[in-house]
Formats: structure tokens, sequence, C-alpha cells
């Protein structure tokens, strides 16, 4: 694994930050060294040229410290067995230096040079050819120095860092923030030597003429969707001591509307300028494109309507000083907490949306996911059919994550760094840190809620200084565009740690462990103490998540490759609790394994082997992934609002709350989450046998046709018990079709287990859905399944058309599947991708799994993989679950 890691260091060890080419901003590569802090050189001399790094290591920026000597092959791979534990944290847990020297030759040409930092954790102490220049403090304030009366012309130039890590000495949670909060370990991923401290964003040497644009702001306003005003807020500042004339430039696309407006500007001076429809009738547009949350609008490619907004600032008409170019979408954020009678629902663009999504802790517990990275994470959550990612705690800061949001079309509810309600170390360096996380990140359309605390006010007190740094860095910088939740699971007038009190616009948190799936349909508290007896919006619900049998083994010692039991997860020093399968309230109890260790050998028999658990595993997974989200879908606007899962992405290799795990493996609570939450829907609740065609489109669906279809595990249709009704479906809604098994008594015995099949059809005929359920005829009973015959050889995959996806890179391979036996259905199956040494081709989405197939039925299954990820030589694999 360590060549790996090395092999990651040669894609990023340069710090690269992308800018616009005419704005006469060079980006450089700066090749950083990394050490401890020693008494044997001071400051000035590691901050001076000819000062000898031999012994030093290459850093990772951005990236922390940890990782950069993970990367150097110093310390064994952490994701492995109980490697991260075993570090010597001292190592790491002390102030470090970062050093890189460049030459100024062709960098000046009679511009200002710029030291731009985008964010470090926790503290930077800045240096320059010997020069103290700047303090960094917190993770999301950023330095921007003017470095051209001490650059050396005649020879090489130093940057010094020296970062110094978040206090070790008290818990981390809440006072060292604002900080990488679960750094500190958490119940799902565990202490990070150095807790994350390092040069955690990007660095760049930019130019500029004498005057520069900070942090331009486009600000929208949709009367109707038919028209939306902007609103463009830039501030210049003027770094000579001399007056500065000339032409500010406004261009925004689509549209190819421009604006020019003659600015003077004062030595040493700054302005701040106001641009909207009544000074510029052009920013009134008609006919905008909107931005939509996925699944209810967009382009065809299934990417989301975006502008750009470049403003510069050009000196004697022709020699652009400065310019920066912003992507913004057009929309509109509203809630309420009336029309459900207590409950918040969520508008965009005047349509009510369910929430569906999950939390975010990290996006890698050593800060390593950057970039490209988050276009696989963020496309999975795309194809999952989620239209919300919850950044929980403000854990991810790199502007990627919420780009990829914006293409794609998620609504990020971001979270500041607060874990209840306090307290912090310093009121100062959180309110910096604030108001830069917000003018940092307020033109992303995708983000909808700022949220002040986790289960919790900020502070204890609604009102108290640290609510008030909050609401004002909102109020003062986003106008307040989006919504504001002072904690994620309650109103402001319930108690901490409660949610009794006088609100219910959300409605808890919790519980985090599997229920059964009529449980999901009736009792949305699920016995959890603060959650409130309503399904409303639900912050957290979760689930524990085990991984495919492939991945265990790329984390697990062999000792471990054996099924788990109640015994072996009892324990909080073992490998199971290293990885967060264990009673251990700290080390993923929460999850409740045994539960989920006892329903899976319940319902399915005895888990013989580990190969055999697994398999097992994702079954179970499926279906009660697809019960929590179902659940609430039934009970759209009756009280329910928005569900969001704990947790939708893996940051470090576990068995729990995840829907695809750390290498990218799809689970099968993917695939239930991805069915549940389709846009148009039909589905079946377990507890009344009530069938539901749900319909999140902004708009209404005329003459569906609903059908239900029950299987034998033979693979036949069972007579007497099809359905079938033609319906109308209003816009936002859930609609009931029929109930199926009525009056069972007077039709034919079905066998232990059987499948009932739902179909959904448009007007034209055209398959708009379609659901598949196993059902015993004792609840939960799904043993008899091992009784199947083998499905094995009679499942045939034709070879796969082969054609470009809508990016224009990826491809698509569309495979027919069918069963073709005599005796029994395929059930449960699981198809991947292997190269020729018969190893995962990871990642790739897939169109489907762990679904079935009844005698003689075919299915369609497309693959969408990367081709530099497929290469050649690869095969689709097939196994059912009676194999």
């Amino acid at each position: 694994m360590k060549s790996t890691f090395k092999l990651i260091a040669l894609v990023i060890c340069f710090a690269l930050l992308k800018m616009s080419a005419d704005a006469q901003n060079i980006f450089t590569h700066l090749k950083w060294k990394l050490m401890p802090q020693s008494d044997a050189y001071t400051a000035r001399q590691v901050s001076t040229a000819r000062f000898h790094t031999d012994n030093w290591i290459n850093a990772v920026v951005p990236g922390t410290v940890f990782y950069a000597y993970v990367v150097a092959g110093k310390e064994s791979n952490p994701d492995y067995a109980d490697n991260i534990y075993k570090v010597d944290k001292a190592k790491y847990n002390k102030p470090c230096w970062y050093r890189a020297e460049f030459s100024e030759k062709g960098l000046l040409a009679g511009k200002r040079l710029w030291l731009n930092f985008n964010g470090v954790n926790k503290r930077a102490e800045v240096y320059f050819n010997g020069h103290h220049i700047g303090t960094i403090k917190g993770l999301m304030e950023r330095g921007k120095y003017d470095i051209t009366d001490l650059i050396n012309k005649n020879g090489s130039n130093v940057v010094a860092v020296l970062i110094v890590p978040p206090n070790t000495d008290h818990g981390l949670a809440n006072r060292e923030s604002p900080t990488y909060l679960s750094s500190g370990s958490w119940d799902w991923m565990p202490a990070v030597p150095g807790l994350n401290s390092g040069i955690t964003d990007t660095v760049a040497l930019t130019t500029t003429g004498p005057v520069t644009i900070e942090d331009p702001w486009i600000h929208t306003e949709l009367p109707n969707k038919n028209l939306a005003n902007l609103m463009v807020n830039v501030k210049l500042n003027n770094a000579t001591t001399k007056a500065v004339k000339g032409n500010l430039k406004v261009a925004i696309n689509p549209g190819n509307i421009i604006i020019n407006a003659p600015i003077t500007l004062a030595g040493n001076g700054s302005q701040s300028i106001d641009f909207d429809k009544n000074t510029f009738a052009q920013l009134s547009i008609r006919n905008p494109k909107l931005w939509w949350p996925n699944g209810y609008g967009g382009k065809p490619d299934g990417t989301q309507n975006l502008y750009t907004c470049k403003v510069s600032f050009e000196v004697d008409g022709t020699i652009s000083s400065d310019a920066v170019t912003k992507t913004f979408g057009i929309r509109k954020i509203t809630a309420d907490t009336t029309t459900l009678n207590g409950p918040m629902r969520v508008y965009v663009n005047d349509v009510p949306v369910l929430l569906k999504g999950g939390n975010w802790g990290m996006s890698d517990y050593m800060l390593k996911a950057r970039g490209k990275d988050y276009d696989t994470r963020i496309r999975f959550h795309q194809d999952m059919n989620f239209n919300v990612i919850r950044n929980w705690t403000g854990e991810v800061t790199d502007e990627a994550f919420y780009n990829y949001c914006d293409k794609y079309g998620i609504m990020v509810w971001d979270d500041f760094w607060l874990n209840n309600f306090g307290p912090i170390d310093s009121l100062a360096i959180f309110k910096s840190n604030a108001i830069e996380k917000v003018k940092k990140l307020r033109d992303h359309p995708s983000i909808v809620i700022w949220c002040g605390a986790n289960e919790g006010v900020p502070g204890g007190d609604p009102n108290g200084p640290l609510s008030n740094v909050i609401k004002n860095a909102i109020a003062n910088n986003d106008n307040h565009d989006r919504l504001y939740f002072p904690r994620s699971n309650a109103g402001v007038t319930n108690p901490n740690f409660s949610i009794h009190g006088g609100s219910k616009n959300l409605s808890g948190s919790g519980i985090w462990g599997n229920v059964d799936p009529k449980t999901y349909f009736t009792d949305p508290k699920n016995g959890y103490l603060f959650s409130k007896d309503s399904y409303g919006m639900r912050s957290e619900l979760g689930m524990a998540t085990f991984v495919n049998v492939e991945s265990f083994k790329k984390f697990m010692p062999k000792d471990y490759w054996v099924a788990p039991t109640p015994e072996s997860v009892n324990s909080s020093t073992n490998m199971w609790a290293k990885h967060y399968f264990s009673t251990d309230g700290g080390l993923g109890g929460g999850s409740q394994p045994v539960r989920y260790i006892n329903d899976i050998n319940h319902s399915y028999g005895n888990a013989t082997t580990l190969e055999d658990f697994c398999k097992k595993a994702q079954l179970m997974n499926v279906e009660t992934m697809k019960a929590m989200y179902e659940a609430w879908n039934d009970h759209m606007w009756k009280d329910a609002s928005g569900m969001l899962i704990w947790m939708s992405q893996s940051a470090y290799p576990s068995m729990i709350w995840q829907t695809y795990d750390y290498y990218y493996d799809l689970t099968g609570a993917y695939f239930g989450a991805k069915t549940a939450c389709e846009p148009i829907h039909i589905q079946w609740n377990a507890a009344t046998n009530s069938v539901k065609v749900i319909n999140n489109k902004p708009y209404d669906l005329k003459g569906l046709t609903t059908e239900a279809t029950v299987y034998n595990m033979d693979g036949k249709i069972v007579p007497g018990y099809t359905l079938k009704k033609t319906l109308n479906a209003d816009a936002t809604s859930a609609t009931e079709a029929f109930e199926v098994f009525k009056n069972s008594g007077d039709l034919p015995a079905l066998s232990a287990v059987h499948f009932l099949k739902l179909r959904l059809y448009d007007v034209n005929g055209h398959l708009l859905s379609d659901n598949f359920y196993w059902i015993g005829n004792t609840y939960l009973d799904y043993t008899d399944l091992n009784k199947m015959p083998s499905a094995g050889a009679s499942l045939h995959a034709s070879q796969p058309k082969v054609t470009l996806a809508k990016n224009g890179v990826n491809k698509l391979l569309t495979y027919t599947i069918t069963n073709r036996s005599k005796s029994t259905a395929a059930f449960g199956i699981r198809a991947q991708l292997l190269n020729g040494a018969d190893k995962q081709i990871l990642p790739a989405l897939y169109s489907d799994g762990y679904f079935s197939l009844m005698q003689g039925e075919s299915k369609v299954l497309v693959v969408e993989v990367d081709p530099k990820v497929l290469g050649v030589g690869y095969r689709l694999d097939m196994k059912a679950y009676n194999n």
C-alpha cells in the first residue's frame, strides 16, 4: 500500500490554484518540504535561502502533516488493521515547518506579486525571505500577502510556514473550534495524529496590477420563475499609494450581459460597488435558466443550469489589473412551518421539496480527498437520487465539494463547527472564520441551509454571543439568501440534548441502528428518547452497513475473515472495534451491531462464513435502507418533510453508516436508497400493504398505470394476486393506488418466501418505475431462500453494447441479463465488473444491484465507468443469492 500513497503524492504534492488566464494571475508550482519544529534553527533561518532541507520530507499541499509522512512511507498503511492506533501521536501533535523555494524570474513583469493561502489547520505563522508577514487562525481564514517589495530578484525566494496544531490538552470536539472536529476521533473514525493539522487548502503565487478584486458576490431574486433580478457586489482594493482610474467590467453568461463602470480608486483605498436592475436594466433576466435540486429539473445530461460572472478591472482601457470568475445559479430558497402544522418544509423555486439525502462527516479521515475525487463521491449521491448532503459540523472545507454539488444538483445543509453547543477557545477566531466561510462560499447555489450547531444551540443560547456571531456573519454577508437553523435536530426553544419543547420544526436525530420495515412505517420515534413522535424533517437516521467481502479483506487481517457474532463485537479492543463494529458507544455502538447480526441470522439463517455473512448482510442493507426512505415517502406532507441518513459516505474503512464504502464499492444500502429515492416511484407499505405512487416532480402526472404481480420462489406468477389500476398523481404528492394481498385467504397459497413486483407506466406505456420486495409468510423469516435451486448456470449476460456516456468521457456498457432457469427465480443478483486478474473495477456506476429475475425474465443493466479504470480484458461477473 505504500506505493499507492507515493503515487498519490506525485499527483498532488504541488500546490496549484487555478486562476483565469486573462486575469494576469500566474500560478506556480511550489515544491514543499516538511519537518517538525526544532530549537536547532530559527524562523529567520528556515525562511532564508541556502537553508538545508536534505533531511526533510516532501510535503503534500493541500494536505496534512500526518498524511505527508504516510505518503513518504514513514508510517504503515493506516487504513489497515489497527495501524492508525499504533502511531506515536506525539510525533505529530506539535508544530511543524513547511518550506518552499522559488525563483522570481518571469513573475513580476511590472505587476504586484501576491502569496495566497486558502486555508490552514489550526494556526499558521507565515514568513517570507526572513520576514514574518502574517498569522492565519482557523481552517477557513485566508491569507493574501503582497510580497512585491520583499522579493529577491537575483536568487531564490523562500516561503516558510509554521503550522501549529489544535491544542490537545483538552477535549478537541468544541474547545478548539473552528477545526476539523472529528479529527480527535468520533464514533465512526479514529483520532488522527496531528489532528489533521497542515496547509489544508491551496497555496498560490499570483500577480495583479495595482487594483485587486475581493470576493465578488452575485445575489439573485426570483419574483417568479420567468424573471430573475441580479445584484452584483464587487469590492476593489488599491494596493498602491497613488489613485488609480479604470473600468470595472462585469460579464455574465449565458446571456452575454456586459456592464462597464468607470471607477477612480484612492491610493491605498477600498471601495464596495453594487450593481442591480435599477442601475443596469440588463440585470433583470427574462426566462432565466433555473438551478434545481436533483430530480426536479436541470439539463438533459443530469447536470444543473449554472451561470458565470467574470469581474475584471482594466487600467488605461486595455491592461487588466485583476479578474475573478465566479459560478452561480439562479434559484429561490424558502421554508415554512405552517403548511404542515409544525414540521419545516423547504421550497426551491416555490416548489415543495422532500429532502432526501445523507450526512457527510468527513471526506476522508486524513483529508486526502481532493479535486476530482469529489466528482465520484457527489455523482454517487446524484445516482442514488439524493437531493441533499449535510456537511456535518463543517468538516468539508474544499470548494471542489461545493462545485460538484452545484453541478449535480445536490443541496447542501452546511453546519458551522459546533457539536452540541460549545464551548470554544476564541470567539474572535470563530467570528473571523464564520465570516470567511460565508464570503468564500456564498455564490454556490447548492448551499440552501446554514446550521449553527449539531444537536444544540450555539453557546447554549440562541441570542448569546456565539449565536449572534453566526447570525451576523450570515446576515451581513449573505443577505438571508438561505435558511438558517440554529440547531440540527430541534427548535431553539427545546432544551439542549432534547427534542421535547415548543418546536416541532425538526424531528430529532436518531436512531442509528436498524429496525424492521413495519416500524419505519408506523413509529418514526423508533424508541429514541430525543426524537419527537413525528416524521417531520429528521436530520439523522442510520443503520450499520456491512461491506462486501472484497472490501472487508482490504482492511481486516485474515484472523478476522469470519462471520461476526454478538460475542465478537462485544469488545473495545479487538479489530472489530478498531473498525467501528462494536458495542462500545465510542466505537460505533450506536449502530447496534448485535441487533444487526442477530437480525441477519434470524431472517436469512446463521451465517457460516464471512462470505455468507456479507452476502446476507447486503440483502438486509437493501431492505432496511429502502424502508427508511419509503416510510418518509409514504407520509409525504403528512407530516414528513425530509430525512437524511447517518451517514451516506465513508471516511474510514468500517462496517457502519455508509452507502458506498471506503473503496467505492456499492453496498446493498446504496441500491435500497437509489430505488426508494426515485423522483417518480412506486412502493409498498410493509405495515398496511398499501401501494402508493410517489411523484416528486413539480408537475402533475396523468394517466399512470400501476401494476402489482406476485411470484413464488420458483419464479412463476401466482394467479389471482395481480392488480392493475389507472390513476393521476398530483405534483409533489403521494397517491394511493390499491392494497395488495387483500382477501388472500381466497387465493392460492404462497411459498414460504414470495416476491412482490410493482411497475408504474406513463400514459404511453413507458416504464417509469419498478420495485421488488421479498416477503416471508412469517414476518422477516426468509430462511427458505436457502433452499432455492441454484440459478448460477442459468444466468446469461449478452455481450455489452459500448457507447459514450453523457459526460463525453466515460463509457456506458449495456448488458441484457436473462434468467434461463425452468425451475427457480434468480434472487439477489450482484453484478460487478472484474478485470483480467478477477479484481473489481472501481469506481463504477450500476443502474441496479442485488436485483432479482423471475423465470425467463430479462433485465437491461447499464454500467458507467471511466475508460482509464476499465482498461481491457474486463468481464461482467454475476452471482445470485441462490448461485
